[in-house]
């Protein structure tokens, strides 16, 4: 019996050590849904807490009052001036009512598949490159674009928010050609309604390489001569 019972742990224990392991470097805080229909608009994490090298991350301003984007340890935030311009700090921290983030990025070069892409293309190519990978996954591309249409949210000051119509009083966009910069994003095909839109995996941010434009990405045209693709998982 002794005999039997060692053996059998010894299986399990071989077992579980040579089973993949598919620890993702990437963290939550928050859910987009509780913001979108519950009001849920006060911040749940702080941005200086995530000041490493080689950390990135994305969400919204507390009270749905900009985007920002955690670029190399650094916050950035935006902020809507009118119909045609927005204002872009670099600050020492911003609150976020949801955040997809990692501190211990391992960025490796991925080749692309076609000589242009879209957002949603970007989207399937990450798809179909990490297939077998069921876990989130952190995206950089660096370089020039061709065409980008950003957004940031610009909620009234007081208002209430029960559905993403509500989140979405005073959100602005811009449109921008043949600009420089980077876009940074999160892949996962089970966080739909927590970092990511419904109808999609993947919840990017553009920001400029001069550090004046930066928003929620909403469509995106680049040509991969101009462009590096980085994934971390």
């Amino acid at each position: 019996m002794l005999k039997n019972s060692i053996y059998l742990f010894s299986v399990l224990l071989l077992a579980s050590c040579t089973q993949p392991k598919h620890n993702s470097s990437i963290k939550v805080v928050g859910q987009m849904k509780e913001v979108m229909w519950k009001g849920a608009l006060k911040a749940k994490i702080a941005t200086d807490s995530l000041k490493q090298k080689k950390a990135y991350g994305l969400g919204p301003v507390e009270f749905l009052k900009g985007e920002v984007i955690l670029f190399e340890g650094q916050t950035y935030v935006s902020k809507v001036i009118d119909s045609v311009s927005h204002l872009v700090n670099q600050v020492p921290s911003v609150g976020a009512p949801f955040f997809v983030y990692s501190t211990a990025s391992d960025l490796k070069a991925v080749a692309f598949s076609l000589e242009n892409y879209t957002l949603k293309e970007i989207e399937a190519h990450i798809d179909s490159v990490y297939k077998n990978y069921d876990q989130p996954l952190l995206i950089r591309i660096d370089g020039s674009f061709q065409q980008i249409t950003l957004h940031s949210v610009n909620l009234q000051e007081g208002r209430a928010v029960s559905s993403p119509e509500e989140a979405h009083q005073g959100l602005t966009s811009y449109d921008f050609s043949n600009i420089n910069g980077t876009l940074i994003g999160f892949f996962s095909r089970h966080h739909k309604a927590v970092f990511t839109h419904h109808d999609s995996f993947f919840h990017a941010h553009f920001i400029s390489e001069d550090r004046q434009v930066l928003g929620h990405v909403d469509e995106i045209h680049f040509n991969t001569t101009k462009v590096s693709l980085q994934v971390s998982k």
